[in-house]
């Protein structure tokens, strides 16, 4: 175990048997923002407040502000290409107060360059100020921020989104865009690494604290704005109509048009605020549009009324007006069967307009691409929803822990696809796909152990595969492993212990270890912290034993099938705990070796990169 994990278990931040440690403590940010939105240009004018409570044990001798816009900056730092269209000046901040007292920003106290950057303390202010590509530091020189005390921060600001969508936010047109990472926000400090100081180079998504969000969103008025969070003033923004069947839409079951695109009227010069709210989230995203159909439905939950939504552009309308229906049977899904937790927000929205399949999730919101395949629609729309439990409800670090959160949904978007597509040709679509896509980049450099910070992985492959691919399979090994009534178990605790918290590895893995009764350290050891990759082979057979080969070397569930003379067949099935020993080798006793012609190592159901070895036959 890394020694800063060890320090917080030593001080008791984090418990050895998962559950959150009595010492625990997490800070917080409360957001109050204004916002004017200007379509076309898509520059955003802001202004905001933040509480940030300081609940650790520490005195803070400085804050960390994150200015994801800068990503698009000239000059900022990426790991991904962009259009030359995208190139903004980044986020501008001006008229910062900390506690009333005023930031001098033109100031920027650090030299660096390839070395350590030097800092060079403000000697007429407390405060000294030192930028970095995505985020500032405020170093408070004389008075730092005390534990159990709250701190405010006033701004202006000013940015821009993308003109062309890159990267999972920006336009989709002059009409239309969704809004995401863009606001000034304070950075994680845990008690794992401190400050958070990760740049943001659009290879990894965010780690963020829960707050609180007042945000009213200004735009010319014929647009509509669809967010995180509940929307406070729908009559005021809505027409008499449109607000009819919005509150008709949050208590029937049946879909209900909210906005026809055909319907909308034209855009006036004057504006509308639009006021949402949105308690103890992990962020804030919105989408804007004129042109967007709206349909919306009430999802019943424990008898919980929850409102599910489906925005997208006339245009898609014959491929997209089906999925509010999937959108619920996801919610359904995901609160009844696996994880079995009932979803823990009030609405959920997919705003629907990316011009590439693609994908983002936001508290209580998606911003998806669409595709003219409906399965491919249908399983974007889960795997969005599913985030809402990781990273969202329960905060995982997706910069380091990427395969905590991405790995677990592509695990669920599975199982989905095998439930609502049982016994259809399609059950097992997204199974083969993430087998065929995992099998090219199993054993190869690009793929280190799990437990290497996801934010060091700037290669497309390295990071589908570390991120999605490879712990999908982990976890399916690992309910093969438990039993799908243990593993359920174990997965629903975990994320009830964690809901609204940060967890790490060792947070999960002591947790299932805790739930399940057994040390699974064996596991955890080939799975997360060594080099491995599934791949098992026939070596031989002797006697009434067959002699099965793990050249991967991670445990792995085996099936092997047995058919004999009569055209009869049997299936043996192990689970990972054959290879609990750490032995590259094992021998599968045979029952019945009568009649026996041929013993193939099934691959249909789990990654095997090298399927040459799979077949032994008998020669009789």
């Amino acid at each position: 175990m890394p020694r800063e994990f060890q320090e917080a278990y030593k001080n008791k931040t984090r418990a050895f048997n998962g559950d959150v440690g009595e010492n625990y403590w997490q800070n917080s940010s409360d957001y109050v923002i204004e916002a004017e939105i200007v379509p076309g240009t898509w520059k955003i004018y802001g202004k905001q407040t933040i509480s940030y409570t300081n609940n650790s044990p520490d005195s803070l001798s400085e804050i960390v502000i994150k200015m994801y816009p800068n990503h698009y900056k000239k000059g900022g730092v990426r790991a991904n290409k962009i259009p030359l269209e995208n190139l903004t000046n980044g986020m501008v901040i001006s008229n910062l107060k900390v506690n009333d007292e005023v930031v001098n920003l033109g100031i920027d106290a650090s030299v660096s360059n390839l070395a350590h950057a030097t800092k060079k303390k403000n000697p007429s202010s407390n405060i000294s100020v030192s930028y970095n590509s995505t985020f500032l530091t405020l170093e408070f020189n004389n008075k730092p921020i005390s534990p159990n005390s709250t701190t405010k921060l006033s701004m202006d600001w000013e940015t821009e989104m993308p003109l062309i969508y890159v990267n999972k936010i920006g336009a989709y047109d002059k009409e239309s865009a969704f809004i995401g990472y863009w606001y000034p926000q304070i950075a994680v400090y845990d008690d794992i690494d401190g400050w958070d100081k990760n740049e943001y180079t659009g290879a990894q998504e965010c780690y963020t604290d829960f707050g609180n969000f007042n945000v009213k969103i200004k735009v010319p008025k014929g647009n509509y704005v669809f967010a995180t969070g509940e929307l406070l003033n729908a009559e005021e923004v809505l027409s008499p109509e449109e607000y009819s069947a919005y509150v008709l839409s949050k208590t029937n079951p049946e879909s209900t048009y909210v906005l026809k695109a055909k319907t909308l009227g034209e855009i006036s010069k004057t504006k509308s605020t639009w006021h949402f709210k949105a308690k103890y989230v992990r962020d804030f995203g919105f989408g804007v549009s004129n042109n967007f159909n709206w349909v919306a439905n009430a999802t019943i939950i424990e008898d919980k009324k929850l409102s599910s939504n489906i925005v997208y552009s006339y245009k898609d309308e014959k491929n997209l007006r089906d999925l509010l229906n999937i959108q619920q049977k996801s919610i359904e899904y995901l609160s009844n069967t696996l994880p079995g937790v009932p979803y823990p927000y009030q609405s959920f929205t997919s705003f629907i307009g990316v011009p590439e399949f693609d994908g983002m999730e936001f508290p209580m919101m998606a911003n998806n691409g669409f595709s003219d395949t409906e399965i491919r629609n249908n399983l974007m729309t889960f795997h969005e929803l599913a985030h809402t439990y990781l990273p969202h409800w329960v905060g995982i670090n997706e910069v380091k822990y990427s395969w905590m959160e991405e790995g677990w949904v592509t695990f669920l978007t599975m199982k989905f696809c095998q439930d609502f597509y049982k016994n259809t040709a399609y059950e097992n679509f997204e199974l083969n796909r993430a087998i065929k896509s995992y099998c090219k980049s199993a054993g190869k450099q690009w793929e280190p152990p799990l437990f290497s910070p996801s934010n060091y992985m700037v290669v497309r492959n390295m990071h589908f595969q570390q991120s999605y691919r490879k712990p999908a399979f982990m976890y399916l090994a690992l309910e093969h492993l438990l039993g799908e009534e243990r593993f359920k178990r174990c997965f629903k605790t975990y994320l009830n212990r964690w809901k609204e918290k940060h967890p790490t590895p060792f947070d999960f893995m002591f947790t299932f270890n805790d739930v399940s009764g057994e040390n699974l350290n064996w596991f955890w050891k080939k799975w997360v912290f060594e080099y491995g990759y599934a791949d098992l082979g026939l070596k031989k057979i002797e006697g009434s034993k067959v002699v099965l080969e793990n050249a991967g070397g991670l445990p792995v569930p085996v099936s092997l099938k047995l058919t004999y003379a009569n055209n009869k067949t049997a299936i043996i099935n192990k689970t990972p705990e054959i290879w609990s020993s750490g032995k590259s080798s094992v021998f599968i006793e045979i029952v019945n070796v009568e009649g026996l012609i041929s013993v193939e190592l099934i691959s249909d159901s789990f990654p095997d990169v090298n399927t040459t070895n799979n077949l032994i036959e008998i020669k009789r």
